[in-house]
């Protein structure tokens, strides 16, 4: 510490004052209008897109209930109820 006592204070910046004067104007809003016409440029890309896929949507479901399918029944097999032996399964037990 000592030693930094003994180099004294570091001299001011030379360009304090004429930077004084920018203080305020660092704080103004900057322009945003080259980000926000890429960002609405893409969004009504994908809004397009969308809007695609919706025609195409409605026009695949009227196409599916104009053609109804033809579900054919799945056969089943019907087993044959036999009667339980309650005497053999004490058996086997």
């Amino acid at each position: 510490m000592a030693k930094n006592k003994l180099r004294g204070q570091k001299s001011r910046n030379v360009f304090h004052i004429a930077r004084h004067n920018n203080f305020k104007a660092k704080n103004k809003a900057k322009p945003v209008t080259t980000n926000l016409f890429s960002f609405f440029f893409f969004v009504n890309n994908v809004n397009k897109a969308f809007v695609n896929i919706q025609k195409e949507l409605e026009n695949f479901s009227k196409a599916l209930s104009l053609e109804p399918l033809q579900k054919e029944p799945i056969p089943q097999k019907h087993h044959e109820s036999k009667p339980v032996n309650v005497d053999e399964a004490v058996i086997q037990l």
